[in-house]
């Protein structure tokens, strides 16, 4: 199958949410968690790929962690803020402006695909077979997603997600879309009961959205020290839940 691109459809993830993030991911408890994980088991599955497709790169934070470690990247978004910044940060950075599922790229383009928060917000079931299209044989696919439908509120809704993901639920669909799972990990497990009460008090409005995202500066150190510190002992203790996954699959 050879993916094309088709006109982009509108989406609710607006240039003022991407610059909210942009100004968030170099410091947030969330982002400094997530990009510990993601760190993690990239270095344990992935730090051998070279050709690599950072699918939603919003901002491009990841795409430059990615280059910075020696990898060729090619970032896509469907918005172009994010993409402009990054020309204007590194000339030779490979841009494509493109709605996911639809990937404008050969087959068997990529070692692998990164995908953060991305799935949530798509088809998930289409792009997930468009993604196995471009990669090569064996290729490699890291994600992470929202996780727990009970943490539903109107971050989710502001947010332009369809969906929250269970554990079971996740990893059915990647066995169902012909990848093989190598690893799932919940993340932000020990915040739970605050992610919990803050999305329960949050359901109908923006309050306690502004309240999580922009956190004092020592709680935001205890947070994120709290999440990293989560992390680490991941890789030795399997979190029964929290409120985002991590998967690393493979290619079938």
């Amino acid at each position: 199958m050879q993916c094309v691109p088709k006109s982009p459809s509108s989406t609710r993830f607006g240039a003022d949410r991407l610059a909210r993030i942009a100004t968030m991911e170099s410091w947030h408890f969330w982002f400094l968690g997530r990009q510990a994980i993601v760190n993690q088991l990239w270095s344990k599955y992935l730090s051998g790929c070279r050709d690599v497709l950072d699918l939603g790169c919003g901002t491009g934070h990841m795409s430059q962690r990615l280059a910075d470690r020696g990898h060729r990247v090619v970032s896509l978004d469907l918005r172009p803020e994010g993409l402009l910044a990054m020309r204007a940060a590194r000339s030779d950075a490979c841009l494509v402006q493109a709605e996911a599922p639809y990937l404008p790229f050969a087959p068997g383009s990529f070692d692998a695909v990164v995908m953060l928060d991305v799935l949530e917000h798509v088809d998930d079931r289409a792009l997930l077979r468009c993604i196995a299209s471009v990669l090569r044989p064996t290729g490699w696919l890291i994600l992470t997603v929202p996780a727990l439908p009970l943490l539903w509120s109107y971050r989710d809704s502001a947010a332009g997600h369809q969906r929250r993901y269970t554990r079971s639920g996740l990893c059915r669909l990647i066995a169902e879309e012909n990848y093989i799972l190598r690893e799932i990990r919940y993340y932000q497990c020990l915040l739970l009961p605050i992610m919990l009460a803050s999305r329960y008090f949050g359901r109908h409005g923006p309050v306690l959205q502004d309240l999580e995202e922009r956190p004092l500066p020592l709680i935001n150190a205890i947070l994120a020290s709290i999440n990293q510190f989560e992390v680490r002992l991941s890789e030795h203790i399997a979190w029964p839940w929290g409120s985002s996954l991590a998967a690393v699959c493979q290619k079938r």
